[in-house]
């Protein structure tokens, strides 16, 4: 995880030029599916980047909380206004019950399952009852470093659509909606869940 929160910090700009076109096109029914199932505003954004997500979520009126490992992007959040944490995916200590929502889109690929797997019973335990929670991953059996920018790596975990379904139900979430997004060559699995 270190290797790859260096690499964020790193190559932040390259990052930032390298998801832009990937929001302009991010399609708006998963973005509903969490939203419209929300019973309150207040929401974590987990791996929250540079804040794009969570000014999509602003712009829906949701109030929101920005966590990630990397100080530039936690820096960037901030500057956009969001109250944000430095904090690794195991550090996350909201107190239960917390929040409405908890968005984690393209973050928890970058720990391995039985992590991955620890922070969404987390995420369950901060989750208000019928509180929603939408997990983004890249569908695929890949497990491992991948270079990214000028020799500079970034640990990845792709999932099929069993293997995520089977971790976070294990938990007691329960799946309301699916949706695959694929821009390029990688096809991203989103799914909502309630608790």
């Amino acid at each position: 995880m270190n290797k790859t929160i260096a690499t964020y910090d790193k190559h932040f700009e390259d990052y930032r030029k390298e998801v832009q076109d990937f929001w302009l096109h991010f399609p708006q029914e998963t973005i509903s599916a969490f939203v419209s199932r929300l019973q309150g505003k207040k929401v974590l954004d987990i791996g929250s980047g540079p804040g794009d997500d969570a000014q999509i979520l602003k712009k829906n009126n949701l109030e929101v909380i920005c966590v990630d490992g990397s100080l530039s992007m936690v820096n960037k959040t901030k500057e956009l206004g969001f109250e944000s944490y430095q904090k690794y995916f195991r550090e996350i200590d909201f107190p239960d019950g917390s929040f409405d929502g908890i968005w984690a889109y393209t973050s928890l690929l970058h720990v391995s399952s039985e992590e991955a797997s620890e922070v969404v019973g987390k995420i369950y335990q901060m989750l208000k009852s019928g509180g929603v929670f939408l997990i983004g991953m890249i569908e695929g059996e890949f497990e491992g470093d991948k270079e990214s920018w000028e020799q500079s790596e970034r640990y990845f975990k792709f999932y099929t659509e069993k293997e995520l379904t089977d971790m976070v139900s294990h938990w007691g979430f329960k799946r309301v909606y699916q949706e695959r997004y694929k821009p390029h060559s990688k096809t991203y699995l989103a799914q909502v869940y309630l608790k």
